[in-house]
């Protein structure tokens, strides 16, 4: 039997409605119904809450569906590249603070600044578009973004989008003096992004 057949035949069973399990939950009635029509899974945080509520072991809850396996190993595959992402994002940063010592007119300069920025450009590039396809993600189950299609941003991630956006544009105003140092805080704070992606969205 899959996920959304179990959970739903289960609440019957103990007489709950989705606004009673939504409750205990914490999350919106609509999210109840979106697992119970098969339309998104919870994380494994969250499943094992569900195994709690609904007096069923994680172990049957996971054995019915393999698309629920197939999610969960997604999740796992997108959080070990986000780290990986950030702390590209981060050294990438760093890289800024030691423009101002080279020596532009050497080739070995120019090879390792043409360097960056074409893996800059291709990290950016995988996360888009190549990265969905090598991890299997199923696009009905997580967006573009990384995220799934039943989270919305946290208040620390609108507070870190909100503090890249005003370091871009204090660059603008203040001294080019000051601009290397902007753009390594702004890629710093994208890069912990990242690697904090797990904090950065709440399921609803």
């Amino acid at each position: 039997m899959d996920f959304s057949t179990q959970i739903k035949e289960q609440r019957k069973k103990l007489g709950l409605t989705q606004a009673d399990v939504a409750h205990q939950l914490f999350v919106t009635r609509q999210t109840i119904s979106n697992w119970e029509q098969g339309k998104s899974y919870p994380d494994l945080a969250m499943l094992v809450k569900l195994s709690e509520v609904y007096r069923i072991s994680l172990d049957t809850l996971l054995k019915g569906d393999r698309r629920l396996k197939s999610y969960l190993e997604q999740g796992k595959a997108y959080n070990a590249f986000s780290v990986f992402k950030g702390l590209f994002f981060i050294l990438y940063g760093l890289f800024f603070l030691i423009t101002d010592e080279l020596n532009y007119k050497s080739p070995v300069t120019q090879f390792c600044i043409w360097g960056f920025v074409t893996i800059f450009l291709i990290a950016i590039l995988y996360g888009w578009y190549i990265q969905p396809f090598f991890l299997g993600m199923d696009k009905r189950l997580f967006n573009r973004k990384g995220h799934r299609p039943d989270q919305q941003a946290t208040w620390l991630n609108k507070a870190c989008c909100g503090l890249v956006i005003m370091i871009l544009g204090t660059m603008v105003i203040v001294n080019n003096n000051w601009s290397d140092y902007l753009l390594t805080l702004a890629l710093t704070v994208a890069g912990l992004m990242n690697i904090f992606q797990k904090y950065m969205w709440k399921q609803v």
